[in-house]
């Protein structure tokens, strides 16, 4: 008669014989990046090099767009399963698109800054009052913070009152603009200003949690999709996202090596500014606080996308973050 243990190993020899798998194949999950040129992203791509999605059974398929448009136009068609967008994206969601915020990515506006051309007399962001800023397009997440900027300083006279000017959002547009005198701040990232000081062509002014302290900026979204077919995906790519967070907390020279490796023109030395002065600001838990959801509201109104009365709980959950 046949042992148990002979049958077992006669069992697993037909299972190979017959092309079995020994573990469950990883998930593909489909995850796009509104810009690439956002550090807030970056652990995306550190969670894949050391495997933290690996270790959650997905697999990424990573997809960088030319802006939020591009990246909710995507997720409408059904080409994306999980977004990393900025916080003013939640628009989307309350005009229709099939997608809701799952985790907040930070709250913090330090990832923003003013930043000023070489030539550029100005010492502090209060050298802008009646000066030409530049910004991504009229209507912007950018253009309020100009108009906030305003109001913080309290500069309401038309000789007094910073301007805003659309010149795009690309950081080599901010270059341009800055070098022919087309305006006289840009407001963007901060990482452009630390570019421009590598090349001597500007500085960065400052940035913006000197006047916005609390700001829904960076955000992750699922698809209605994703939500609905697969939640337990959902879940482990937060899990795992966050898991990335703690080792880049920890891991300075390994976070730095892949910002300069995955977003273009971000030397070594940029990369290493950006983790000394941002990466204490990453969320650790994805919970939504309360004042930079209330500031994002405020911002809404102002650009008049939802009526006052509209209700922002709507827009995001957090029923999937991990426990912690």
């Amino acid at each position: 008669m046949m042992s148990r243990r002979d049958a077992l190993l006669a069992l697993g020899g037909s299972l190979v014989a017959l092309g079995a798998p020994a573990a469950r194949a990883a998930e593909r999950l489909r995850v796009g990046k509104a810009v690439i040129e956002v550090f807030g992203y970056i652990p995306l791509d550190v969670g894949i090099k050391y495997g933290f999605f690996a270790k959650q059974g997905l697999e990424i398929e990573e997809i960088n767009f030319a802006g939020g448009p591009k990246l909710a136009q995507a997720i409408t068609a059904g080409a994306v399963d999980i977004g990393l967008s900025s916080g003013p994206a939640m628009a989307y969601s309350a005009k229709g698109a099939p997608e809701i915020a799952v985790a907040t990515i930070t709250a913090s506006p330090a990832f923003m800054g003013l930043n000023v051309g070489q030539a550029s007399s100005a010492r502090s962001i209060d050298d802008l009052k009646g000066k030409r800023i530049g910004v991504a397009s009229a209507g912007s997440l950018t253009d309020w913070l100009v108009a906030e900027l305003n109001r913080a300083k309290g500069w309401s006279d038309d000789r007094d009152r910073a301007v805003s000017v659309a010149i795009g959002g690309e950081p080599t547009a901010e270059f341009a603009a800055l070098k022919t005198g087309a305006v006289d701040a840009t407001l963007g990232g901060v990482a452009t200003g630390y570019e421009l000081e590598e090349q001597h062509a500007g500085r960065l002014l400052g940035d913006v949690s000197a006047y916005v302290k609390e700001l829904e900026l960076f955000t992750t979204f699922a698809s209605n999709a994703i939500v609905q077919q697969n939640p337990d995906a959902v879940r482990r790519f937060l899990t795992a996202w966050y898991d990335t967070v703690a080792f880049m907390k920890s891991h300075r020279a390994e976070t730095v090596a892949v910002t300069s490796a995955v977003i273009p023109g971000y030397t070594a030395a940029v990369s290493a500014r950006l983790y000394d002065g941002l990466v204490s600001q990453f969320s650790t838990t994805g919970k939504f606080e309360p004042a930079a959801l209330e500031k994002l509201r405020a911002s809404f109104v102002d650009l008049k996308i939802l009526e006052p009365s509209a209700d922002m709980s709507k827009l995001y959950t957090e029923a999937f973050l991990p426990k912690i």
